[in-house]
């Protein structure tokens, strides 16, 4: 059952320190309603500066009209709200994908322009336990099964999902008791999103035993595992790093003692944080490049995430900007 005490003591576990300021990200529909709603009361409880952001993404005739609701919504609560629309191609392939990636760059946009860095998403339980599912079918390994983390960082944004301990059932329930309204979207029961047919597979998950309380104990071991995994991918990294200057340099049979595991999620790291992108390579490229490292088959050197890799004389892995880059490509270690 949802109240805005379990809400708030929830909050307090994910955050260290409550923020001056944050955004919660609201579409109207039930999840970011309730989201918004408890969001307020708290921050109106703890000093807390609140906007509300609504993106119209103007992929259907009633994103307008929806986006305008939401902000009468708002200003019934005394809630400040804002619509930021997109402008530009509408996708045609790929929709979902790249209107949550324009979604994303509207709102840390405006929260950079504020000096906000922290945002509230919807996510809940349920959609917790379809990211499940929706890795696995992708073969997604250990830190792909963990599902989604209650505070994660992006583009420098704190990005927190309070509503991760509820269902959906319990979200609209409590909308419910206070008599707020929400908008459906009709994308949510359209079946050539992978999503919603992961979504449809619920009564056979029932059946079989796999409710969401298992699956999230499932993903709480994953976790577990994922945090054995990180202790020493920076054990890996701190002993095998001989210098970080304008050039990485890591010697190659120190990461090679790791586990393969340990390795590859070593020189993931290490290549995101040189290169200094939002996002670590594809982890086929990385499989591809561990083999040239333990073959010593990286010949002239090869390129991967802005970043070329080569040996020096000794034989140790060498990172270094890719050429016509220049240094300021490369991050700190």
């Amino acid at each position: 059952m949802i109240t805005q005490e379990v809400f708030d003591n929830n909050l307090s576990g994910i955050l260290k320190v409550h923020p001056l300021k944050v955004v919660v990200a609201v579409s109207g529909g039930s999840d970011s309603m309730a989201l918004t709603i408890l969001t307020h009361n708290w921050a109106i409880k703890n000093g807390i500066e609140l906007t509300a952001l609504t993106v119209d993404h103007n992929l259907r005739k009633e994103s307008k009209s929806e986006a305008e609701t939401v902000h009468k919504w708002c200003e019934k609560y005394g809630i400040k709200h804002q619509i930021l629309t997109y402008i530009g191609p509408i996708p045609t392939s790929n929709i979902e994908a790249v209107a949550r990636e324009y979604r994303y760059k509207l709102l840390t946009d405006f929260m950079k322009k504020n000096s906000i860095n922290y945002l509230f998403i919807a996510h809940n339980q349920d959609e917790q336990c379809e990211t499940f599912f929706l890795n696995l079918s992708r073969g997604s390994g250990v830190y792909g099964l963990c599902g989604m983390p209650s505070i994660s960082q992006r583009f420098d944004i704190n990005i927190v999902r309070p509503m991760l301990l509820f269902t959906k059932s319990e979200i609209k329930e409590f909308l419910t008791s206070i008599s707020q309204d929400w908008i459906e979207d009709p994308s949510n029961s359209d079946t050539k999103y992978k999503r919603v047919r992961i979504r449809n597979l619920k009564e056979l998950t029932s059946s079989l035993e796999l409710s969401n309380d298992r699956l999230n104990n499932t993903m709480k071991n994953m976790e577990r595992v994922r945090d054995c995994v990180e202790f020493f991918v920076s054990e890996c990294i701190k002993k095998s790093v001989i210098s970080n200057n304008s050039k990485l340099v890591i010697d190659k049979d120190v990461l090679l003692y790791y586990p393969e595991e340990i390795a590859l999620r070593s020189l993931a790291k290490l290549l995101q944080t040189f290169a200094n992108t939002d996002y670590p390579p594809r982890f086929e490229s990385l499989e591809n490049l561990y083999s040239k490292i333990k073959n010593m088959q990286l010949g002239h050197g090869i390129t991967l995430s802005k970043t070329k890799i080569s040996f020096d004389k000794a034989k140790n892995i060498v990172f270094e900007p890719e050429i016509g880059r220049g240094k300021k490509t490369a991050g700190k270690i």
